[in-house]
């Protein structure tokens, strides 16, 4: 765009005697003193905060609990979802694989609500935590009144794994 001002100089230039007045104005001017000296002193003299503990345990026990979880799936998906009723057949006659699984991973969800601890989460994240609550209510009812769907297990899995860890946020935040 070559827009002439009323001096009759393109937009995009300048003067040559504007260009030499700005340059003139430049001056460079080295610190009085070595100001990195006293950045370093401050640095030194502020007090160090203490990291918080790491809990190196968790990481096992999630795997732990995943390769549980993985060896009771495949074991539902090769005896196809029936136990067996019978002599000897297993912990309570007549219920499904699905069941126990579920029953199972309950009791593996409530220990690691217990190894998280009972903190208390934030009043804007409490409606989160009443819904996941709700909702894993709701699919232990329905497996209940569906013994073998392996959809609802899967729900149930997934509802333990996202209270679980917004219980661990909260914990560790």
């Amino acid at each position: 765009m070559n827009t002439n001002h009323s001096d009759n100089t393109p937009r995009d230039e300048l003067p040559d005697a504007l260009r030499w007045q700005l340059r003139a104005m430049r001056r460079d001017q080295e610190p009085e003193r070595d100001l990195w000296a006293g950045i370093a002193e401050r640095i030194q003299a502020q007090p160090r905060q203490a990291e918080p503990p790491r809990r190196r345990w968790i990481a096992p026990v999630a795997m732990a609990a995943t390769l549980v979880f993985a060896v009771g799936l495949v074991g539902l998906w090769r005896i196809g979802g029936q136990v067996p009723v019978g002599p000897g057949a297993g912990p309570a006659q007549g219920e499904t694989l699905v069941q126990l699984e579920a029953q199972g991973m309950t009791r593996q969800y409530q220990a690691a609500m217990i190894e998280v601890g009972p903190g208390r989460p934030p009043a804007e994240l409490q409606p989160a935590f009443d819904e996941l609550d709700r909702n894993a209510a709701l699919i232990l009812d329905a497996l209940a009144h569906d013994p073998d769907s392996r959809l609802l297990l899967e729900q149930l899995r997934k509802t333990y794994a996202r209270r679980l860890a917004l219980a661990q946020r909260v914990a560790y935040a």
